[in-house]
């Protein structure tokens, strides 16, 4: 009897996680030559800009969701692919800041088409006992992606200093290349039919179980401080860091995080989602902490070494928090149904994106970059605090249950 072949073999999971990496790749390539690219804008017009791509994602997330399981998931990764390619290259043409939020929000919609097919294929082609690897090697591709992105981009911003326009021609040409090699060797994989038009709600939270809504406030308070990760380019720039260093330390520190997601993935398809996830709660508290510290005297120079012991443990340990909310999602979508529940990652993703960079934009006018991290640590600690406390109640009426 012919064995089958293990997970990370199949065809289609390579061709997703290294799609999803080219894609994010683009958007952290955003996030460091914006800055330069609309240098004339204010702190607050250009967080707007850059919070424009997740609001469009996440008010798109859903709808695509539901098309994923009426149409097939093939079907809108592709688009998702050729329109984010075809926006990216478009930027080029213009440095108008009304334009280039046009085009920045559209993007949002194309994200939205790649990561929620992505998620869906890989809750098709995965089982609640590999689902942790599964989606702890999505988010590797996906952080990966966006640090490399932020690698790529200070790269870019001195290969093109003379024209910028030129970077994200380049990057867009990347993007159709990935398109390409998708298109040829990408298959729908087998999958449960729509359950019906007149059954499917566009209401993410209408088929949640309890457990699922109680991980709501740690995955949202997480995702916003992303997006206070993502405004660092520009609060590091005003205090005299160079784009390509900004680019290098992001790079090392999300790297660290992205490797970390496929072990601890793996840990929770053996310890656990929830204890997993508390693993992840603890080194993210720790690490908003340690980088308050470090960019608290930013003016003086970035002394990185000294945080080492603080900012090493708990970057590895913050990387147990999205595979296991990610598996906890995957393991109670139902068939059919699976398009419309994998778009709430990235309704969550980018709705929480998008009030960091805001809170980012408006807090480093106000107080500077170490107080929102120094506030984002404490909302962190109180919505944690209530997703497990919400947890163990939940743990407690299950157990009390005949």
């Amino acid at each position: 009897m012919q064995l089958q072949r293990p997970m990370w073999w199949r065809r289609e999971l390579l061709l997703l996680y290294a799609s999803m990496t080219v894609a994010r790749i683009g958007f952290g390539v955003m996030i460091i030559l914006f800055p330069s690219y609309l240098a004339r804008s204010s702190n607050v017009s250009l967080a707007l800009v850059l919070a424009l791509y997740p609001l469009t994602e996440a008010a798109t997330a859903i709808p695509l969701g539901v098309l994923c399981d009426r149409q097939g998931r093939r079907r809108v990764f592709l688009g998702g692919l050729a329109l984010m390619g075809g926006l990216i290259a478009s930027v080029a043409l213009t440095q108008d800041v009304l334009v280039v939020a046009t085009l920045h929000a559209l993007m949002g919609l194309a994200a939205a088409a790649i990561a929620v097919s992505s998620l869906t294929m890989i809750t098709d082609l995965t089982t609640a006992g590999n689902r942790g690897k599964g989606m702890g090697a999505f988010d590797f591709s996906n952080i990966g992606g966006y640090a490399g992105g932020l690698l790529v981009g200070g790269l870019l911003s001195e290969a093109f200093k003379a024209d910028l326009a030129e970077a994200f021609l380049f990057t867009g040409s990347v993007l159709f290349v990935a398109l390409g090699v998708s298109y040829v060797l990408l298959r729908e994989p087998v999958h449960a039919p729509d359950v019906g038009r007149a059954t499917v709600s566009l209401n993410p939270f209408a088929g949640m179980d309890q457990r699922t809504k109680a991980i709501l406030p740690i995955w949202l308070s997480l995702t916003s401080l992303i997006g206070i990760v993502f405004f660092l380019p520009r609060a590091l720039s005003k205090v005299g860091v160079h784009e390509t260093l900004t680019g290098e330390l992001l790079f090392a520190g999300i790297m660290i995080i992205g490797i970390g997601s496929i072990g601890f993935g793996a840990l929770s398809d053996r310890l656990g989602r929830e204890k997993t996830m508390a693993i992840g709660a603890a080194g993210l508290f720790g690490l908003l902490v340690g980088l308050a510290l470090l960019f608290q005297n930013v003016g003086s120079g970035l002394d990185v070494v000294r945080f080492l012991p603080i900012l090493g443990p708990a970057g590895i340990a913050t990387s147990a928090l999205v595979p296991s909310v990610l598996a906890a999602v995957g393991d109670r979508a139902k068939e059919g149904r699976k398009g419309a529940t994998m778009g709430l990652y990235s309704l969550m993703l980018s709705l929480g994106i998008a009030l960091g960079e805001l809170l980012a934009g408006f807090a480093s006018v106000l107080g500077g970059l170490s107080t929102v991290l120094y506030a984002g640590s404490v909302i962190f600690l109180g919505a944690s605090l209530l997703t497990f406390y919400r947890l163990r109640r939940l743990r407690r009426t299950d157990a009390t249950k005949p």
